[in-house]
């Protein structure tokens, strides 16, 4: 467990400035809640709240496209695998890393939302399940672009990701509902993108269970996958 930390905490190191990138667009929401009145501009305040969850979702699948890339482009994975460190664990470890940078992000969406949506009337406790279902979310889309990523570049991994979890959705809304928890993504964003400042619910914590079965079963497939491969041969 002491190496997957390790592990993770130098691919956060490694993705410092996207991660920032990600805390300024947080930034600018803070400013905006400054900015403009909330009980007259709620409704477009919570219009980019919603936005910020969809760029959180696209950094999950770059971050998990492109981690594996960027650890054999450096050589880095050699020197770590030479001292004994199992293919599972590497892939856990990169996980893990993926995890914190979006639980940072998250943490960092529900003050914001509880500073500028609770005044205008928003349910906090509503606000930080939906910032529940988001981070499974995003962990879930990441595990699947690792998965990718051990056979594919980060293009191919992200846009072979974005298929794998946009089919789900799409057969979710053309088929019906039940076709979305295929891959849980869809029940689990759907209730944030619907969600308004009168809206009553009650938590449901079938897709969040179904989402993080799925996130083993791919870490796991990923593992043994990413076990297969020679990791020596030099990238171009």
């Amino acid at each position: 467990m002491r190496t997957a930390l390790l592990i993770a905490a130098n691919f956060a190191r490694e993705q410092r400035w996207p991660i920032l990138v990600l805390l300024l667009w947080v930034l600018v929401m803070s400013g905006l809640g400054l900015a403009m009145d909330v009980r007259r501009d709620r409704e477009d305040l919570l219009a980019m709240f919603k936005q910020l969850a969809m760029y959180g979702l696209a950094f999950a699948v770059f971050f998990g496209g492109s981690a594996i890339h960027n650890e054999r482009k450096s050589r880095r994975i050699l020197a770590v695998i030479s001292k004994g460190v199992g293919r599972r664990e590497y892939v856990f470890g990169l996980l893990i890393g993926i995890v914190f940078a979006l639980l940072l992000y998250c943490i960092c969406m529900g003050l914001t939302g509880t500073w500028v949506l609770g005044p205008g009337g928003f349910s906090i406790s509503l606000l930080w399940f939906l910032m529940l279902c988001f981070l499974v979310a995003c962990v879930l889309a990441a595990a699947v672009a690792v998965l990718f990523s051990t056979f594919m570049p980060p293009l191919f991994a992200t846009l072979a990701s974005a298929f794998v979890l946009g089919f789900p959705i799409a057969a979710g809304i053309v088929l019906g509902s039940a076709w979305g928890y295929l891959i849980p993504l869809y029940p689990l964003l759907h209730l944030f993108l619907k969600a308004n400042f009168g809206m009553r619910w009650r938590p449901d914590w079938i897709p969040l269970t179904l989402a993080f079965s799925e996130t083993v079963l791919f870490w796991l497939l990923a593992s043994w996958i990413f076990a297969q491969r020679d990791v020596a041969v030099a990238l171009e």
